[in-house]
């Protein structure tokens, strides 16, 4: 059976940039089995609307089967979950790099000051049906830095607990896993990949 990986990039962002290229190359070339891997560029990324981004992501919701990794950076961790949610995608691995979690927009406000505030905290703000993605037994797996200058550790470990099969891995010093803390490969997802 081969596996396949969706990979989506975070705000700004685009498919070519941090460590996606790199964990692209790495799962179409793995030895035993080469994934299918689709690394999207989503749109309006400057001032995203989850809606939009889940409509535009939505053709590859025919494409799961029986195994799938979901793997998302930042924002688009929130995206992730939303696609799991509204397309039942059961009995996968989720990896969620420096995930976003609600209220964060108040808190970055005093760091970044961006134009389309009201977007971005509605992104943010989103509401999962916890209670209905636990019934979809996937696993989850949430990556974390203890000097990342945008997720704070401990509140996004309070937030994603609500998760009931998921394992926190925690990192010293990897920023916000991006070319700003010199992350341009991530080698330790591979782990996860099995």
């Amino acid at each position: 059976m081969k596996k396949t990986a969706l990979l989506l990039h975070w705000w700004w962002g685009h498919s070519e940039e941090n460590w996606l290229p790199w964990l692209k190359k790495e799962l179409e070339n793995k030895a035993f089995e080469a994934f299918e891997v689709f690394v999207p560029n989503l749109p309006n990324t400057n001032n995203p609307v989850l809606e939009e981004q889940l409509e535009y992501i939505w053709v590859y919701s025919g494409n799961f089967s029986d195994w799938w990794y979901i793997i998302g950076h930042s924002l688009a961790c929130q995206l992730a979950i939303k696609f799991i949610e509204e397309n039942n995608i059961s009995n996968s691995k989720i990896i969620l790099v420096a995930p976003t979690y609600p209220n964060l927009a108040e808190e970055l406000w005093i760091k970044i000051l961006w134009d389309s505030f009201d977007i971005i905290k509605k992104y943010y703000d989103i509401n999962f049906d916890f209670e209905k993605i636990n019934k979809l037994n996937n696993e989850f797996i949430v990556f974390l830095s203890d000097n990342d200058p945008y997720i704070n550790m401990e509140k996004a470990k309070k937030y994603y607990s609500n998760f009931k099969n998921i394992k926190f891995v925690d990192f010293s010093k990897k920023g916000h896993f991006n070319e700003n803390a010199w992350v341009l490969e991530l080698k330790e997802i591979l782990e996860f990949v099995n």
